[in-house]
């Protein structure tokens, strides 16, 4: 029987699906760097009609160094603290204050692991049918959101280089758009070529409609 409910490809769908043969089915999970089509995922200033085509956040193999810092934060009390008590280099602290300077390293620790996170996270770049757009949150309290539209995109590049980002596919990507309107650094994103290749054919598209 036929699908009389699937609404026939737009323009965009019919660009995304031929620069990555994947979409426009949703790509990636909610925790993924590299998102095309994701679904129930909206920002603040999204139009009645604006659909997100891509949601880039750094390549997560950028947030190793952090997790390796958080790793020996949280060993420090199971393996370091057991040789000063037995050394008895910490018989200065009275020893109810050993518990309490244990839990507050653990919460040390699990705060600096959450505020990498959530700035990982929550640092993202969402490009939509219509618009460039880069978030940035700072310090958890502090946001920050840019944006352009397609139409006045001028120029995109992407660099990538070194060993680590050519094993693992991550560049930066360079927006530059017309006239006062912001530029766009897209820092660490994965497959940086499909990302020019993409914004690149939906600035065609909207200046094709213009």
């Amino acid at each position: 029987m036929p699908d009389i409910f699937v609404a026939p490809k737009n323009e965009t769908e019919t660009i995304i699906e031929a620069v990555t043969p994947l979409a426009p089915e949703p790509r990636g999970h909610s925790f993924s760097s590299f998102l095309s089509y994701p679904e129930n995922v909206h920002f603040d200033t999204q139009e009645e009609k604006e659909q997100i085509i891509l949601l880039l956040r750094k390549h997560w193999v950028t947030n190793i160094p952090w997790i390796f810092f958080s790793a020996l934060l949280f060993s420090v009390p199971t393996f370091i603290f057991p040789v000063f008590l037995k050394t008895n280099a910490l018989s200065f602290i009275p020893g109810n204050f050993t518990v309490i300077l244990t839990l507050g390293w653990y919460l040390l620790a699990f705060g600096f692991t959450l505020v990498n996170f959530i700035s990982w996270y929550f640092n993202v770049y969402i490009v939509t049918n219509e618009r460039i757009i880069d978030v940035d949150f700072y310090h958890l309290l502090y946001k920050q959101m840019a944006s352009a539209r397609i139409s006045r995109v001028q120029d995109i590049t992407y660099k990538l280089g070194g060993v680590m980002r050519a094993i693992f596919d991550y560049g930066d990507v360079f927006i530059q758009t017309a006239g006062a309107e912001v530029n766009f650094d897209f820092a660490a994103v994965p497959h940086p070529e499909q990302v020019v290749r993409i914004i690149g054919e939906l600035t065609e598209g909207s200046q094709e409609e213009v």
